[in-house]
């Protein structure tokens, strides 16, 4: 990550410079592939403000910090910065849905041989993968119908939650969760 540093309304000073890129590499373990950082430090007055803006993959990520203290400022700007990219990891990680716990494993070959013994509760689930698409509770009538199958998994376009519709003997059902 190529990291540049900019001095508005002050000396350039290479100890503060250095404790700049310091603080600012250690972001670079929280993030994927950054390409580069600018920082811009000023000072107005009494005030000093430290700016950074990172780059990375059309992503850019800004945060600003001010204080009397120069090094404070960039402390305040670095960490206001970390408190950025751990949300949007959490955000990312909360889209991408929780896995299984430990003791829900996805059957393959290695997991049908530890099956076959009996032992706890991976031995009586069998994971199946379905596509679960957005879709108006009509259209995944109508999906159902298509397909011939008994259960449909979908996304409910409305409210954004998993749904599901069960036909049985040309009725439906239709499962959407609630919380109490």
């Amino acid at each position: 990550m190529q990291i540049a540093v900019t001095f508005r309304h002050m000396e350039a000073d290479e100890g503060v410079k250095e404790y700049v890129k310091e603080k600012v590499m250690r972001l670079k373990k929280f993030m994927e592939n950054p390409r580069e950082a600018h920082v811009v430090l000023s000072v107005e007055k009494f005030r000093h403000s430290a700016e950074l803006t990172i780059i990375k993959d059309g992503l850019t990520v800004n945060s600003e910090g001010r204080d009397r203290d120069l090094y404070a400022a960039i402390d305040l700007m670095v960490d206001k910065m970390d408190r950025q990219i751990r949300e949007r990891r959490e955000r990312v990680k909360r889209k991408r849905g929780n896995p299984l716990p430990p003791e829900i494993e996805p059957i393959g070959p290695e997991i049908r041989s530890r099956r076959s013994r009996g032992t706890g509760i991976s031995s009586l689930i069998r994971r199946r993968h379905i596509p679960a698409k957005p879709m108006s509770l009509e259209e995944a009538m109508a999906q159902l119908k298509l397909s011939g199958d008994a259960y449909l998994f979908f996304i409910n376009s409305h409210s954004g939650e998993m749904n599901a519709l069960h036909q049985k003997n040309g009725d439906y059902e239709w499962m959407e969760p609630y919380s109490s």
